[in-house]
């Protein structure tokens, strides 16, 4: 008796299964210096992505590339596509890029794109469904690092997502549970063709793509002058409420830094070019264009475009 072949929704729901708080490592996106506090953020290793690639599809039976990518026109970008083999099918690739980061800058360009392509098969998505985590930091050389001791604090935000969500994480180090075996006559386990044949044995099974739409490349890419926003005295209804703002100054001048909350209280953290009196704290937008951006494996968004909701007098 041969072993069962997963389905494609099993397998789909192998990959997407939420790893284990302790697989998950929490980078601090922002700091705010005054209150010795800052913003964490989960996120899922390359390494992390490649078990559990491994493990529910067989080392033999996925593959990924590198393609590079010049849609924004400033900086150089890759973008890398995740192939899985499905019995019957061959091959299928998802594609996902990004730009190359300022620190090594091809090596975090190839390792970001990787992350984002695994989001494409579900790897890792759940995290983007995290409420603002704030944290005690500490100060390490010129920069900020989370408190050793808020990783239990982390941990327990973590699996609180997921309570809501009503998911249950993996164990630790993998889906282990998922990929046991079956057990052939005799004990002995008898495993499938599918995962014994490398792909170059498989009769050069046909390849599908699905190439990324340009549009989803060239974020990131555009730069809107914000003093160009126009105020109105009425709209509909209103996207986001400012709940904290800082300006800072960086290597390439000042940025401003929200912190954004739609209507049903959910936050985010934003980011413009520049020093804007105008997106002081309760201001409330709408219209709100926003990209998601990763940089270091840190992800946050780049707010492009907005208006003011004019207050009436």
């Amino acid at each position: 008796m041969e072993q069962t072949m997963k389905t494609t929704n099993e397998i789909q729901a192998a990959l997407a299964m939420p790893f284990a708080a302790e697989d998950l490592e929490w980078r601090l996106q922002t700091a705010f210096e005054s209150s010795m506090q800052g913003i964490a953020v989960p996120y899922v290793t390359n390494r992390a992505i490649q078990n559990r690639l491994d493990e529910v599809v067989g080392p033999q039976n996925w593959y990924n590339e590198y393609k590079p990518w010049h849609g924004t026109g400033k900086r150089e970008a890759q973008i890398c596509g995740i192939s899985i083999y499905f019995e019957g099918r061959g091959f299928i690739t998802k594609w996902d890029g990004a730009e190359a980061s300022d620190i090594e800058p091809v090596k975090g360009g190839l390792s970001d794109s990787m992350k984002r392509a695994a989001v494409q098969w579900g790897i890792g998505r759940v995290l983007y469904n995290m409420d603002t985590v704030y944290v005690n930091i500490e100060k390490k050389g010129k920069s900020y690092i989370i408190k050793p001791s808020e990783r239990a604090k982390l941990d327990k935000a973590y699996l609180n997502m997921l309570s809501k969500l009503k998911l249950t994480a993996a164990a630790p180090c993998g889906v282990q549970s998922l990929l046991t075996p079956q057990r052939a006559p005799g004990g002995e386990n008898k495993p499938n063709e599918s995962q014994t044949n490398k792909p170059a044995e498989r009769n050069n099974p046909p390849k599908q793509e699905t190439q990324p739409k340009p549009e989803n490349k060239e974020q990131g890419g555009k730069v809107v002058d914000l003093a160009q926003y126009r105020k109105v005295p009425e709209t509909p209804a209103w996207e986001y409420i400012v709940t904290d703002v800082k300006v800072q100054k960086g290597m390439n001048g000042e940025y401003t830094n929200l912190m954004l909350q739609n209507p049903e209280g959910k936050k985010c953290l934003a980011f413009t070019r520049g020093s804007h009196p105008e997106l002081c704290r309760d201001a409330r937008l709408f219209h709100v264009r926003k990209t998601l951006k990763q940089q270091d494996s840190v992800t946050f968004y780049y707010l492009e475009s907005f208006e003011i909701l004019e207050e009436a007098a």
